[in-house]
């Protein structure tokens, strides 16, 4: 059931064992959004183009381990933009990306958002 919950709207396949943040998110979703609102709170109500953009390059630097390079080249910009955004999702949510538990808050609280389509 909790692999049902954590598959993509558009289908696919989803093994639990790769997805266990996931899995941990939808196990308790009130905790998740409680999660996600805390952390995310400060970049969910900016306006829709600002807001996309910065969660948009806070999950592609995670996806490229914390590489501004790389982040960059995914996003089509210069690694000094991609830092620049990523010091405005600091400065926004009061966490830093240089500390691990801040990230784990930051990863769950994006992951909290994806796979409970809020």
């Amino acid at each position: 059931d909790t692999a049902l919950e954590i598959c993509p709207p558009s289908g696919g396949t989803v093994l639990l064992a790769d997805e266990l943040p996931a899995a941990l998110v939808v196990s308790s979703p009130e905790l998740g959004r409680a999660l996600a609102d805390r952390v995310l709170g400060p970049l969910l109500r900016l306006e829709a183009a600002d807001r996309e953009v910065l969660l948009d390059t806070l999950t592609t630097w995670l996806d490229c381990d914390g590489s501004a390079q790389r982040a960059g080249e995914r996003l089509y910009c210069h690694r000094n933009t991609v830092l620049n955004r990523l010091r405005r999702c600091e400065q926004l949510t009061g966490r830093s990306l240089a500390r691990p538990a801040d990230v784990v808050e930051i990863s769950l609280a994006l992951t909290a958002r994806q796979v409970l389509h809020d």
